[in-house]
Parts: C-alpha cells; structure tokens; sequence
C-alpha cells in the first residue's frame, strides 16, 4: 500500500511539472521534507529559569594533579554557555564552589543533593571528569588534547536523577585538534576544558546550528 502511495505521489508531481503548475512544486516539498535536517537543535532537558548548580568531580587522581584547573574551567566552560543561550536561571559562580571546597572540610565526601541543598539551587549539573589530556604520551610534544566526562541533573529537593532518564548518566567526550598557533600547554588545557563545557551545556540549549563554528576548537 505505501509503494502505491508513492508511485500515486511520485506521478503527481510528474504531471504536474509537465503542466508546468506550482502544485508540483508544493507536492515535491512536502514529499522530501521529512528528509530535510533539523536546523535546530532542542534542548534535551528545559531548564528553564532554573538555579544552576555546576559541581565537577575529577575521579582520576593522576589528573586532578596534572591539571588542577580542569574542573574550574571546565565549570565556567557550562555556565559560560548556558548564560550566552539564556538555557537557565542563575549559575552558581565558579569561585562560590571553590571557596565552599576550602571552607568545608568534607565537601568533596557530601552527596550531590547535599551541595545542591548547600547553595540553595533548583537542580544540580553534576559532571565527573574521567580522563583529560593535552598530548598522546607523556613524552609527546604534540598537543592533542581528549576529555570524557559523565553528566547528569539531581535535584537537591529529592536527591532523584531527573536527566537522563534511561541511563546513570550521559557520556560526553571533546578532542581538541593540533593547533599550529598555540603552543603553551596552559593555553591549550584551557581550550579543551571549556570546550567540554561548552558541549555540555549545549545539552540544555537550543540553538540554531548555522550558528555553530566551522571550524571548532574542540568537537
């Protein structure tokens, strides 16, 4: 039945073109476009006015050493983001999160609820930074940097997951390409943290993507 529908489509607009009528060209649009792509992309969960919580956890010891910028940039990186898309209500400043990790001597042992609580916000980004690197091997001198990281939304008032629904959490990974023009390491780390961030927050955006770079950075 559907092959018949086609075919009954299909001549249509062939007759239509030979007539030389606009109905053809109607007929042919609404044909095609379900085959058109999307030109934009919807947030996967709406934020909406929501106060913002972004607390980054790096589970690798090894990089929490090598790079203790990391999770502060990777922070500004989602908050950054999420203010230039209006995704969200206010974000709780990088600086706040780590003044609370000096003052509070078992923060990094609280729960993600608990910090949520701790600054009064409506809902928790809790991002945990697996691996994060700037060049292949220890002893390269080429800057190629790659981060994975596990992203989910808590809120505080329950301690539920509320984002994603149908896994513990959404694996997001960002490769930073070789850059002929940067050459400090610092430079670089910065580049990929917050280009991690950018993607993650891109997660609770919308936004058109004409609007996205040709040649990202990070991807």
């Amino acid at each position: 039945m559907t092959h018949l529908r086609s075919v009954a489509t299909l001549a249509l607009v062939v007759a239509g073109l030979a007539a030389g009528c606009d109905e053809a060209a109607y007929v042919l649009s609404r044909t095609l476009a379900p085959f058109v792509p999307e030109d934009e992309h919807k947030a996967e969960y709406d934020l909406a006015s929501s106060s913002v919580l972004v607390l980054v956890d790096v589970e690798d010891p090894a990089v929490a050493s090598e790079y203790p910028r990391a999770d502060s940039l990777l922070a500004e990186g989602v908050a950054e983001t999420l203010g230039e898309h209006d995704a969200s209500g206010p974000v709780v400043p990088v600086r706040s999160v780590l003044a609370a990790r000096r003052l509070e001597a078992d923060f990094d042992q609280w729960s993600v609820a608990r910090a949520g609580e701790y600054f009064n916000v409506d809902v928790v980004l809790h991002v945990q930074l697996f691996d994060f690197r700037v060049k292949d091997s220890p002893g390269s001198n080429v800057l190629r940097g790659y981060a994975e990281a596990a992203v989910r939304l808590v809120s505080p008032q329950t301690g539920e997951q509320v984002w994603p629904m149908l896994a513990e959490a959404k694996l997001i990974t960002a490769e930073a390409m070789p850059d002929p023009e940067v050459e400090e390491t610092a430079r670089y780390e910065a580049d990929l943290a917050r280009g991690l961030g950018t993607k993650i927050a891109r997660r609770f955006s919308t936004y058109k993507l004409v609007d996205l770079p040709i040649r990202p950075k990070v991807k």
